[in-house]
């Protein structure tokens, strides 16, 4: 009685080990190659945003039919931008923008006239030179007891 286990017949040879190292690593490397990824969890949140968003696109061109529907805006594809968030964003900029207009106003006119800025700020008004002026009076001055008025 023989001890070899082997099922292959008894003409033919069994593979050589190194082949058969071989076909177990190719066809390791083949299945890891072939098997398909699952996605990030961020990949997962972003796609079911975006399904959300066109969902929400498709909906509101149902509600309106005749307006065009605007996609979203320039950053919607950063996560946590909204539409309000940048409305609230626009708004800032153009009240930051207005008070740089009125502050460079008011360096422009304390530059060129510091005199009158000054006043301004005192709240004598915009005098010349910073000093009142003479108060006006619609009396013409009479003379005093010495004094004749000549013609």
């Amino acid at each position: 009685m023989t001890t070899d286990s082997s099922p292959a017949p008894e003409g033919e040879g069994s593979l050589p080990d190194e082949v058969w190292d071989q076909f177990l690593r190719d066809t390791e490397t083949d299945i890891r190659a072939s098997a398909p990824r699952e996605p990030s969890a961020r990949a997962r949140i972003v796609a079911r945003r975006l399904r959300e968003e066109e969902a929400r696109l498709a909906e509101a061109s149902r509600r309106r039919p005749g307006r065009g529907v605007r996609g979203p805006g320039p950053h919607a594809w950063r996560s946590g931008t909204t539409d309000a968030a940048e409305v609230r964003l626009r708004r800032r900029s153009r009240i930051r923008g207005a008070a740089a207009v009125v502050l460079v106003v008011l360096l422009l006119l304390i530059v060129l006239a510091p005199g009158r800025a000054w006043s301004f700020i005192r709240g004598d008004g915009w005098q010349q030179g910073g000093t009142p002026g003479p108060a006006p009076t619609s009396v013409s001055p009479q003379p005093g007891p010495g004094h004749t008025i000549r013609t």
